[in-house]
């Protein structure tokens, strides 16, 4: 005889830092192996993974436990943990779909990001940039007003984010990830304008048995990574005209771009 009983005394809710999370024990007996429990989940007998708490629908079923009972054959324990999601509260539901991706599940992605200013040297303010930060060629002016004193320049504040994107995936794509190394956006990418963005590289961690976590790195700046660069002379100064730098001219450090869309699928 088969059959599953659910200890109602289990029923537990907790929260911690305004979020809320329960917890639901059944016995299922006559089963010989877990495999038959399993296939109990979702058809009423057992919950499934994102079904409502009956109680609390704003918590879902997220993990469970499945283990044999100490001294028996065919007795099982099923311990379910359900969480909160991060809209609604534990006793009125947001929405959510089967196919929601939650954190540490493979392809779900976190984002961070740093938003700062630092100091580059410089020769000219007020500058006309390249479009997308592409110069026409080696002698594209800066143009502006010249800040340098006797061909030295001056150090002025630079606007830079650095943004980190998550994902957890099941294998990393090496060789995508080294080929777009130092590359700049060729379209706008998270709402950041063509030619502003680099790609710095990714950190790769394994989580589990075929899960990794790949933390990719990206710099957005606001002279499109552009450097100015005087017209010197045989030993190296800058032509001077009236004590400033005569020509200044855009150097783009890394002139190639790609699509950021194609290091993953799920950014």
């Amino acid at each position: 005889m088969t059959f599953v009983t659910e200890f109602m005394e289990s029923r537990s809710i907790t929260t911690s830092g305004g979020r809320g999370n329960g917890r639901r024990v059944f016995h299922a007996s006559g089963y010989s192996n877990p495999g038959d429990v399993f296939d109990l989940f979702g058809t009423g007998v057992l919950p499934r993974k994102y079904e409502r708490h009956p109680d609390f629908p704003g918590l879902i079923a997220r993990d469970f436990t499945l283990t044999l009972v100490g001294g028996h054959t065919d007795l099982w324990k099923i311990e379910w943990t359900y969480e909160q999601l991060s809209a609604g509260s534990i006793a009125q539901p947001a929405d959510i779909t089967p196919t929601e991706i939650l954190p540490n599940e493979v392809q779900y992605v976190e984002a961070s990001a740093e938003i700062r200013a630092e100091f580059v040297l410089a020769y000219r303010i007020g500058v006309a940039y390249p479009a997308d930060g592409d110069p026409a060629g080696d002698e594209d002016e800066v143009q502006g007003n010249p800040i340098d004193k006797g061909g030295v320049p001056t150090s002025i504040q630079r606007n830079i984010q650095e943004v980190t994107l998550t994902e957890t995936v099941n294998v990393p794509d090496l060789n995508t990830y080294r080929s777009f190394r130092f590359l700049r956006n060729s379209r706008p990418f998270l709402d950041m304008p063509t030619g502003k963005v680099l790609y710095r590289g990714a950190s790769i961690r394994r989580t589990g048995v075929d899960v990794f976590q790949v933390a990719h790195s990206f710099v957005e700046d606001g002279d499109y990574h552009l450097q100015q660069s005087p017209r010197i002379d045989g030993d190296g100064q800058p032509f001077l005209k009236d004590g400033k730098a005569e020509d200044v001219y855009w150097v783009q450090p890394f002139g190639s771009k790609g699509d950021f869309r194609k290091i993953s699928t799920n950014f």
